[in-house]
């Protein structure tokens, strides 16, 4: 009987599937949690913070569960330097008759991570946050923008997170230029100096991220347990079982894509990229050249990481 030479192969191939199917396998464990919104907030535990004044941070959220998607450089900001972090929820989602849903979620889903909510148009935060409505409307797209930049003014942030111009979604995209918008003319009417902004980039790929941010599993597992508060969006879709996923493919990704082409890629599994830019007054400038990697481990020191892309004289 002549030798089967593909026996090697089969062999390698049990090891993969074997792989696979853990994958497979925690995922389908992932089904078993419960989901939210969990009956009494899960209000995370109190953090010791440093002396003198804490950072304050505000991620300007397009729908609720942007906060936990994106939401891992706000929350190793508010674990490890006792930044307080605000979530600006610009909309409750385009449907009115699930808004009080969606604002319950989100109030659990905050508790979860630590997070201050804010909702600058209560009760239900902003309609029609789009391209159109900013170039065909112009009036009620200026009353958003000074409603949201009273609420920036409130809030005096050192440090802004919104998505990127081109996230696909029409939401997240018209929240990127309300964003913008308003944080232009709040630091016009105050002369405030520069600001930090933070893009994100959920739907669509940022074509520029700057900043990759490793994530623990710890701190991973919190990012999940909030996104699952959001109990009536993720049974639709479970978009939260296939966030470590989506945090693995970031490390793939940013390894190259911020480290440099050729870069090895690190040994932490997650990641979130970002894009870092500054706005002065109504301008954004663009920072540095080259991009920065920060490990799970590494502690972040938000001024150092600013010195590293202020743009050259």
């Amino acid at each position: 009987m002549p030798k089967d030479l593909s026996a090697a192969w089969k062999i390698r191939h049990q090891r993969w599937q074997r792989f696979v199917r853990a994958n497979v396998r925690a995922m389908e464990g992932g089904k078993a949690i419960r989901l939210g919104p969990s009956a009494r907030p899960l209000q995370a535990p109190v953090l010791k913070t440093g002396k003198g004044p804490a950072l304050k941070v505000v991620v300007c959220s397009p729908h609720p569960d942007d906060e936990a998607l994106i939401g891992a450089l706000p929350l190793r900001l508010c674990r490890e330097c006792g930044a307080r972090v605000t979530n600006c929820a610009i909309t409750l989602g385009s449907d009115p008759g699930q808004r009080a849903r969606r604002l319950r979620e989100l109030k659990s889903a905050c508790a979860a991570l630590g997070f201050d909510l804010c909702v600058p148009n209560p009760p239900w935060g902003f309609d029609h946050v789009n391209l159109d409505n900013r170039e065909h409307h112009p009036a009620e797209w200026a009353a958003k923008v000074r409603v949201l930049s009273a609420a920036l003014e409130q809030a005096k942030p050192d440090a802004v997170f919104a998505p990127h111009a081109e996230d696909f979604n029409t939401t997240h995209i018209g929240t990127h230029y309300l964003v913008v918008d308003a944080l232009g003319d709040y630091l016009e009417r105050t002369r405030r100096g520069p600001l930090p902004f933070f893009e994100t980039a959920y739907w669509h790929q940022n074509p520029r991220p700057n900043l990759m941010v490793g994530v623990s599993p710890r701190d991973a597992a919190i990012l999940i347990m909030a996104t699952a508060e959001h109990g009536g969006e993720v049974r639709r879709n479970p978009y939260h079982l296939r966030y470590p996923a989506r945090m693995i493919e970031n490390v793939r990704l940013g390894a190259e894509v911020v480290g440099g082409q050729g870069a090895a890629a690190p040994d932490f599994p997650f990641a979130e990229l970002y894009r870092l830019v500054f706005m002065a007054g109504r301008n954004l400038l663009a920072p540095r050249p080259g991009g920065r990697v920060i490990g799970p481990s590494e502690k972040i020191d938000l001024q150092d990481l600013l010195k590293s892309f202020w743009p050259e004289s």
